[in-house]
């Protein structure tokens, strides 16, 4: 009995470790913060690079919507060159007035995705989206 526990302990934990292993394979974008700056609202990404090779562009297409859930703002970013294994921050101005009239973002579009040698792949299923401000970040 305990043979059959360890053994089924043991493949448990392996594949937790290959499921962990693949989703490490991915962009991470959090929208760290969002400030008014002038007229305009400014929203800070982090970014990284997990996938083990390097990402020659990536654009989005975003659309902001505000407390009565219209939409209120539409922006085209681009994050540029995301080198392997690197955190990279950006900021964009994405909507005109007070960041507080925004409640979500919604990545509406990869517009843009360059992986060398890898022309076909799905760059959204590749993004891990969160967000740490009061603002939401959707897909």
């Amino acid at each position: 009995m305990k043979r059959i526990l360890a053994s089924s302990l043991m493949m448990a934990c392996l594949a937790v470790s290959a499921a962990a292993a693949q989703s490490a394979e991915a962009i991470a974008i959090q929208l760290n913060t969002a400030a008014t700056v002038g007229d305009s609202c400014r929203l800070t990404f982090v970014i990284r690079n997990d996938l083990g090779e390097g990402v020659q562009a990536l654009g989005l297409d975003l659309v902001m919507f505000d407390k009565s859930e219209g939409v209120s703002g539409y922006a085209a970013i681009d994050f540029g060159e995301l080198p392997p294994g690197k955190t990279r921050v950006r900021q964009y101005d994405v909507a005109k007035g007070d960041c507080a009239n925004i409640s979500r973002v919604l990545l509406n579009e990869v517009r843009a995705c360059e992986i060398p040698g890898d022309a076909a792949k799905d760059c959204l299923s590749l993004l891990q989206i969160t967000s740490r401000s009061e603002i939401e970040l959707i897909l």
